[in-house]
This record gives structure tokens, sequence and C-alpha cells, in this order.
């Protein structure tokens, strides 16, 4: 699909952030390797939850973002990997602040896409995309090699932070609620705005993607409590 839409550019990147949920659940082991199964995606090999309440839930949550982000409302869509006792570890961020904003009867609406010399000039290719997406998931499976390991019964979400200026989502029954990951205070429920991973003890860049209007950041955030969090899992495995 060209990104030759606001609407065409979301749907490119809510594809890329489903494929990298699989990506990350599969590669910090978050469920058994035995839950997936081989598939393809951008013409390159990537793993794919098989239950089917686990698929619901990621794509109802990509779902979700997608929904916010045509509100052009969107500064961070992250991935949070939990502690069994509800202290963040790990953040996978993906920093869509570069996206374009455009009125609700323009999502339609064609790009008019341009040169450093402000020339009209043609969007890039489909086989150009999926390089480039490709790039992405590639890169994002070999950054979590670098990441320390995990405790047991780990979980995860799904969560976004918003411009300064948007109003927080609606809904009955809400689909996402404020909160802020905390010492003492933990988020309750599927889905949180604008969680925090406090005291982070490391960044790890993944990649920045730049085509045309489509242009994010990816990266990882390691929090500082980690090591500890997964020490005293050992201790409590022995003992």
């Amino acid at each position: 699909m060209p990104i030759d839409t606001y609407a065409n550019l979301i749907t490119s990147f809510t594809d890329l952030l489903l494929v990298s949920i699989h990506t990350i659940l599969y590669e910090r082991e978050i469920y058994p390797s035995t839950l997936f199964i081989a598939a393809r995606k951008y013409n390159h090999p990537v793993r794919q939850a098989r239950h089917p309440l686990v698929c619901q839930w990621i794509q109802e949550a990509v779902d979700a973002c997608a929904e916010e982000l045509m509100k052009c409302t969107v500064d961070l869509v992250a991935v949070n990997v939990i502690s069994q006792t509800n202290k963040p570890l790990e953040r996978f961020v993906f920093d869509v602040s570069r996206f374009p904003v455009v009125a609700a009867s323009d999502l339609h609406s064609p790009f008019v896409i341009t040169d450093e010399d402000g020339n009209e000039r043609v969007a890039e290719s489909q086989a150009d995309l999926e390089e480039q997406m490709r790039a992405v998931i590639t890169k994002l499976s070999y950054s979590t090699a670098k990441l320390g390991k995990l405790p047991r019964d780990c979980t995860f979400s799904v969560s976004m932070e918003l411009k300064d200026e948007a109003t927080a989502p609606e809904g009955n029954p809400p689909l996402w609620i404020a909160a802020e990951y905390q010492e003492d205070d933990t988020p309750r429920g599927r889905r949180a705005v604008a969680p925090k991973t406090r005291n982070i003890n490391r960044t790890i860049p993944v990649r920045s993607l730049v085509m045309g209007a489509l242009a994010f950041e990816t990266w990882i955030e390691e929090a500082e409590g980690k090591r500890d969090i997964v020490e005293d899992g050992k201790s409590s495995d022995i003992s």
C-alpha cells in the first residue's frame, strides 16, 4: 500500500506495530516458543503467536492505537514488559511525534511530496517500503539480544503517550486508562495512556525510518531495577 494519504500511512505503521508486538513477545519469551508459528511479512521470516485469544488481544490493541493515531494526537506508542509484581522492566518505544497533523477531512487526501528544492516527486515504491519495514523488524530482533534476562511470568501491555494538547480517549467501557508507573502505584487494566519507565538504566536505539510523511524512531528502554527483580526471581526459584 503506497503511503500517499494519512490514512494509508497509519495503516502501514500499524501493520508494522502488529508484527513488532508478535516479534517482541517471541524474542523476550513472554510466552513459550511453542505458542508461535513461522510466518512471513515484508518478504521476511517472522514469528506469530498462534493462540486465538492472544492474537485477538494484540489486534484489538493495535486497532485501538490506530483509532487514536487517526486523530493525530499520539506522540509515542510503546510495548511494555512488566514483572509479575507489576514493575516495568522494558519498554519498546515507537516515537511517532513526527507524523503529520492533518484535518479529519483530509485523512484520505493525497499527500503532495516534494524534494529539498520544493519540486514535486514520486512517492517511494512498495518495494522500498517493504525493505525499510523489514529492516526495522530485523534490527528489533537483533537488539533484543542486548537485553538482560527477564524474570519468570512477565506480562506485557500496549500504551500511548499523547500530545500535550490532546484529550484522553473516552469510551464505555474504556479501552484506555490514564496511568503512570510508580514504585507504589501501578496501572490497572489492559492498556494505559502515558506510562513511564522510571529510572532507566540504558536506552538501546533500534532504528529511525524516514519515507516521505512516514517518519518515526524506535528504541528500547531497560529499567534500572530490572536486575534486582531478576535476582529476586532466581532466589525464589531456588528456595
